[in-house]
């Protein structure tokens, strides 16, 4: 019996140990950014860790968030229009997102968990995800830019 309890302690500490290293990162959706730039992420990029939460704000609503690159293994997330969306990034690699409804716009985003293992296939993504934009399509590549 004190084996079985030292197992459940033990592993609850190891539970709340990787929990409390976790950090959530908050990114508005808006109509206009701090920089003056219509339909933005803020911020549009994010480093974060493996184990991070990320939380999309629809601080101006009619905006949504959708993936259109993850890294290999990574869960896919479609939020709906006008609301909240929170998501855990459990994949090392670059992660790539759009609001669907203003993709036309530049209204995308990158996040990099740890190394950027996928770094070469999110470059060709964003070719294909920026084909078509009628302003901002320089946005994807600017963010890419910061990945290290």
């Amino acid at each position: 019996m004190r084996k079985i309890i030292s197992g459940l302690v033990f592993s609850s500490a190891l539970i709340f140990t990787v929990s409390a290293n976790a950090t959530e990162h908050v990114i508005k959706m808006l109509d206009t950014g701090a920089d003056g730039n219509i339909m933005v992420f803020e911020p549009p990029f994010v480093k974060a860790k493996k184990g991070d939460t990320i939380k999309f704000v629809a601080a101006d609503s009619g905006h949504n968030n959708i993936s259109r690159h993850v890294p290999e293994g990574a869960k896919n997330w479609k939020g709906e229009v006008s609301h909240d969306v929170t998501i855990t990034v459990d994949e090392e690699g670059v992660y790539l997102y759009e609001c669907d409804l203003h993709k036309f716009l530049g209204m995308v985003g990158v996040i990099q968990v740890g190394e950027a293992k996928n770094l070469a296939a999110a470059k060709a993504a964003a070719d294909k995800v920026t084909a078509g934009m009628a302003m901002g399509a320089e946005r994807m590549a600017e963010y890419l830019s910061r990945v290290k």
